[in-house]
């Protein structure tokens, strides 16, 4: 009896299941899961802050609030329509590098483990502390880590010139939205993510090993309360066309919209500075320091704007080539990897760059 015939696999369905999870978890997680920085509800209270800095203190009117806010010479801007193409680009490519690259997990793991042959801190020596203390403890030095290490990343993207080949990618960007902090080249992501796992899984197996299983988070629904807090007060600013500043003396320990918009600055006299992320202390302690202004400049890195932006393509492997280049000079100078505190190529780029406008 001939049996019944065998149909082919369905072909195509399991590819189309795997992008439709990646548009779920990838694209629009970023959105949707208040763990990440493009949250709807931080990008809604970024906005109310706006509203109100522009209708309360700037004295602006309804009408000129939003058209602010809203403006097509920002939003439709060349330059935010190249973010949008990178937000895809780059959630695509993490999606297939995310396997490849170590986890806290794994750190956190292998230096919990190596921490039980060292004899000066005993397994569990702060393990009588209240739940409530040791959990304020550990969420306060997990942030500040964090950000210090934040901090480092972001110095060395910017004074090593292997690095900063690649930071131009993010610094390329000639008007900012909430969408181009996620403009960065994949191997600064990739620079990135391996420095998160690093350092939380060093604060994860430290704080485990010495205070036992109680360890935990101070969060709000799940979330990390600093998070919260970063974010919900206007994170999302700090790349926007909306200048808001601090009080001075806030501005010396927190860092504001403006002063990460100088730091974005074409002008030669804001290069390098403010490289902090929340806080601005380690910029004082850096000397990288400085405070937010009213005068008008420019976003993007000179000269080199339209070369790196030319095409998508220019965008993503130019940085490669240029790396090269810096290799090959490099072998041939026997220079130091750490550029000087000023830097010819970015003066003359200053000078080739003389139209401004006002951010």
């Amino acid at each position: 009896m001939q049996g019944e015939p065998v149909l082919p696999p369905a072909i195509g369905f399991a590819p189309m299941a795997e992008y439709l999870e990646l548009f779920q978890t990838d694209i629009l997680g970023q959105f949707l899961n208040p763990k990440k920085r493009l949250f709807l509800g931080y990008l809604f209270t970024a906005f109310l802050i706006s509203f109100l800095w522009l209708y309360l203190l700037r004295h602006n009117n309804v009408k000129q609030v939003f058209k602010t806010i809203f403006s097509p010479v920002v939003w439709l801007s060349r330059s935010s329509k190249l973010d949008v193409v990178c937000f895809f680009i780059n959630r695509v490519l993490f999606v297939a590098l995310r396997p490849m690259l170590i986890t806290q997990i794994a750190v956190a793991t292998a230096l919990y483990h190596f921490l039980h042959y060292q004899n000066l801190f005993p397994l569990g020596v702060f393990s009588d502390t209240s739940y409530a203390l040791s959990a304020l403890l550990f969420t306060t030095c997990f942030f500040l880590l964090d950000d210090f290490a934040r901090f480092a990343m972001h110095y060395a993207l910017h004074k090593v010139p292997l690095l900063w080949e690649f930071h131009k990618f993010h610094h390329s960007a000639e008007t900012l939205t909430p969408l181009t902090v996620t403009r960065a080249h994949p191997v600064e992501g990739v620079l990135f993510t391996l420095r998160s796992a690093v350092v939380q899984g060093t604060t994860i197996a430290i704080f485990l090993f010495l205070f036992g299983q109680q360890l935990n988070l101070v969060t709000i629904l799940g979330v990390n309360v600093f998070v919260i807090l970063f974010h919900g007060l206007g994170s999302n600013l700090r790349h926007s066309h909306i200048s808001i500043q601090y009080p001075k003396v806030v501005e010396r320990i927190l860092m504001s919209p403006a002063q990460h918009h100088l730091h974005h600055s074409s002008d030669i006299k804001h290069f390098d500075k403010n490289f902090g992320v929340a806080l601005s202390v380690w910029d004082r302690m850096a000397g990288t320091f400085l405070h937010s202004t009213n005068a008008p400049f420019t976003f993007g890195i000179g000269s080199e704007t339209k070369q790196y932006t030319k095409t998508i393509g220019h965008m993503y492997f130019l940085p490669f080539i240029k790396a090269a280049e810096s290799i090959c000079s490099l072998a041939r100078t026997k220079n130091t990897i750490f550029r000087n505190y000023n830097y010819i190529s970015k003066q003359e780029a200053n000078e080739e760059f003389k139209e401004t406008r006002k951010c």
